[in-house]
């Protein structure tokens, strides 16, 4: 009896020390969210845009806050849009998909407008493509090239879009980047 207990005992201790070994520690974002890290703080963009081909040009100015959220998987980006006499807030979420290998950035409208881009990065560019979807249903294709300098403080961006054939210069902004405070 003596020798059924302690062999009992022993398969219990052992099958305890595989089932804390086999257990993982916290999972870690993965290294390629790091090149999103020039975006972290907020950023102060203003320029010129215009919505449509047929539409006139305006001044807009463009704050965004990125951050990093869920343990630094995701970043989240609050945004406000001032120009042509309105102003609208937008959420996006930045993200990184290890098994396709690809950036992507789902956003969302508070005019129900959504948006969804994949992004590329080449040394201090990211290039931004995708699709908006308007309001009304209506689907505007459109790439955006983010530029950043040297130091990461500084950027500018372009936007050309397509809508029903047209492609025209959507957005022509530069701005600057003041750090989050912890």
């Amino acid at each position: 009896m003596k020798r059924t207990v302690t062999g009992i005992g022993t398969f219990i201790l052992i099958f305890i020390a595989v089932c804390a070994q086999g257990q993982s520690s916290s999972p870690t974002p993965p290294p390629e969210l790091k090149k999103l890290d020039l975006w972290v703080g907020n950023w102060a963009l203003s320029g010129t845009a215009k919505d449509a081909p047929e539409g006139p040009e305006y001044k807009v100015h463009w704050h965004l806050h990125e951050h990093w959220i869920l343990n630094g998987f995701f970043m989240q980006v609050d945004q406000t849009w001032r120009g042509n006499g309105q102003e609208q807030r937008g959420l996006e979420i930045l993200s990184y998909d290890a098994g396709k290998k690809s950036y992507s950035d789902s956003g969302f409208g508070s005019d129900g407008s959504t948006w969804s881009l994949t992004a590329t990065f080449k040394n201090e560019t990211m290039i931004e493509s995708g699709e908006t979807k308007g309001p009304g249903g209506e689907i505007t294709k459109c790439h955006m090239t983010w530029v950043f300098s040297k130091h990461g403080m500084g950027l500018f961006g372009t936007e050309i879009c397509e809508k029903n054939g047209v492609r025209w210069n959507a957005v022509d902004v530069r701005g600057t980047k003041s750090m989050v405070k912890p």
